[in-house]
């Protein structure tokens, strides 16, 4: 470093920088734009740079077409790569497709050039048959200077000898003859002759070699004792690209440089090969979320940028199969996209669990039944509100320790956190009452939804079970109408008021009381006791929607309030002890049938 260069890097030093991230991308606009700055001794964004200490943080290369350098690293450069390879590559003229020129209109011989600035212009070049770079003009020393044209590599303060041996082949026509004989002539041709070659070199030249030789481009450094994460953070805070770097870009371009595997591609085959998996959430996500917990890391941006990248690949294809197995999993306990899903901190948990399980037999299923019981109390539980990352990982070691040891029942996982009766307690009665509508982000309200779902939940109307086909298609149904309940002045927007149906079911109902409702589904059905099963596989009580109504639509809000008030507190309460009695069944792992729910709520019918 320069020390004179308070706060900038010479340029002339890019050669032995290396970098940690990405490749080359620049196109040739945003080349020139670049070198028409540095040409004007404009400012520059500022580079960031990470010296490094005994170890190095991140595995490093020179730039690309930089020499490769004996000696230790000394700084990482983590941001300005494209703009220094940029540099490098323009001043070493090695483009295989582009050459670059300053252009400087005083020297140009082309009047229909009207350029008042000094610039920079690119060209295409191309081989011959021959092997000839093509457009010959652009080696043409004499051609480009006539067009007000200089090499850009004849700018390279390393190179002493380029320029001057540019301009004897530029001025060579001018220079007069050997066996001119006019000493007139001779004395006018050699004026002419120094004059061109006093006006390239020291008028055009030296100047902008000096602007190029002394450009200070303004630049970070950070110490060598700034751990990996935080200059990662510094990194993508800084980053000036149009479209912001993500924890996946970083890793991307630790696991290309350190094994030379394409996670992007990686990818798009687990994609391919499961696309159920990405019905819950991004796939790049959960898989390096997943690659963490199986490195005991937190599934975190710190947990990202402190990933081994080749224990990665060699744990890629571990990291489909619990992927897979967890959207498998989900599915089996009727949930089947993200817009359902509860809450995502659990599945790369899971997905680390079963990645390594085993395959089949009673050893699988107390896997199983562990992570059915780990999900559900996910769920229902207050466990993932905040610093889910941190606490997903608190999670995850003693349950990952009991699923390899634990018994037929999955009793092993008690000791993770999210089991602690005291500290992360099931909702009580009043609590489920309380849950908001679930198509909002609310854990508990979805958690309720679900556990509907996970029985069936038979349309109402046409008998249709909810399947991973339909359930896109499925409507948020208010049991009891919201417009009755909005004429009331109640609150219809609950997630124990809440069922799935299909949108036809839907639309029929409308404001009818649901006593009206019944009657007219009975009348369709093959018997009424029919109708009572369907709404029972959605965890339903139709005792208390049956006995609801009617009212009248003539009725003052006060007065409406007054009749539907204790009948829909009533309606809750019941399903609020149903819904409770499921929700205990299956976050101890169970896989309930709806007479266990009934005899564990107390109730013999729904």
């Amino acid at each position: 470093m320069d020390p004179s260069s308070s706060g900038c890097r010479r340029s002339t030093r890019v050669d032995w920088c290396s970098r940690a991230f990405s490749a080359e991308a620049w196109d040739r606009k945003r080349i020139e734009s670049m070198l028409r700055t540095i040409v004007r001794d404009l400012p520059l964004g500022i580079t960031l740079v990470l010296e490094v200490g005994d170890e190095e943080k991140f595995h490093s290369r020179p730039l690309a077409t930089a020499p490769s350098r004996t000696v230790k690293v000394s700084e990482h450069l983590l941001d300005g790569q494209q703009r220094l390879t940029a540099l490098w590559r323009a001043l070493k003229d090695n483009y295989e497709d582009w050459t670059f020129f300053v252009h400087v209109p005083t020297i140009d011989d082309d009047p229909t050039n009207d350029d008042h600035e000094v610039g920079v212009w690119s060209y295409k070049t191309w081989k011959n048959s021959a092997g000839n770079r093509m457009p010959r003009w652009a080696d043409d020393p004499a051609q480009t200077a006539r067009r007000g044209l200089i090499p850009f590599r004849l700018l390279d303060p390393q190179d002493e000898s380029g320029p001057d041996q540019w301009i004897d082949e530029a001025t060579a026509s001018l220079r007069p003859s050997a066996q001119a004989t006019d000493v007139q002539q001779v004395l006018a041709a050699m004026e002419t002759y120094e004059a061109r070659r006093k006006l390239l070199k020291d008028v055009v030249i030296a100047p902008l070699r000096e602007t190029i030789r002394h450009y200070r481009l303004p630049y970070l450094s950070l110490p060598a004792t700034t751990p990996k994460d935080v200059a990662l953070d510094v990194f993508v805070n800084m980053n000036t690209n149009s479209k912001p770097l993500k924890p996946y870009d970083i890793v991307v371009a630790e696991v290309e440089n350190h094994t030379g595997e394409r996670l992007h591609e990686l990818v798009a085959d687990l994609r391919s090969r499961h696309p159920e998996v990405a019905r819950f959430g991004g796939t790049e996500e959960l898989a390096l979320q997943t690659a963490a917990l199986l490195q005991d890391k937190a599934p975190n941006r710190g947990g990202f940028y402190s990933l081994d990248a080749e224990q990665l690949i060699a744990d890629w294809s571990a990291i489909g199969v619990g992927l897979a197995a967890t959207a498998d999993l989900l599915s089996r306990m009727n949930i089947w996209d993200s817009e359902r899903l509860p809450t995502a901190i659990p599945f790369p948990v899971v997905a680390a669990i079963l990645a390594r399980a085993p395959i089949h037999g009673d050893a699988r299923g107390s896997v199983e039944h562990l992570c059915r019981s780990y999900l559900w109390r996910s769920f229902f539980t207050s466990r993932y509100d905040g610093a889910a990352a941190t606490r997903a990982y608190a999670d995850y070691r003693p349950l990952a320790s009991a699923a390899s040891t634990t018994g037929p029942n999955g009793s092993g996982g008690a000791n993770a956190p999210v089991f602690d009766p005291v500290q992360y307690p099931l909702p009580t009665p009043q609590q489920l009452m309380a849950a908001r509508w679930p198509k909002g982000r609310s854990s508990l309200s979805r958690a309720v939804l679900a556990a509907a779902n996970s029985f069936g939940a038979r349309d109402f109307a046409d008998d249709s079970i909810l399947t991973a086909r339909n359930v896109g298609t499925r409507e948020y149904h208010h049991l009891f109408p919201d417009k009755l309940l909005q004429d009331a002045g109640i609150d219809s927007y609950l997630a124990l008021n809440c069922a799935l149906i299909t949108w036809k079911t839907n639309r029929t109902i409308g404001r009818m009381d649901p006593v009206a409702y019944l009657e007219a589904r009975s009348a369709a059905a093959p018997t009424s006791q029919a109708i009572a099963e369907r709404l029972g596989t959605h965890l339903v009580p139709s005792d208390e929607l049956h006995d609801a109504g009617p009212y009248s639509p003539t009725d003052a809000a006060a007065a409406l309030a007054a009749s539907v008030k204790p009948d829909f507190d009533a309606f809750l309460q019941r399903r609020a002890a149903i819904v409770g009695a499921a929700m205990e069944l299956l976050c101890a792992g169970e896989q309930p049938q709806l007479s266990d729910v009934l005899s564990r709520s107390g109730a013999v019918t729904l």
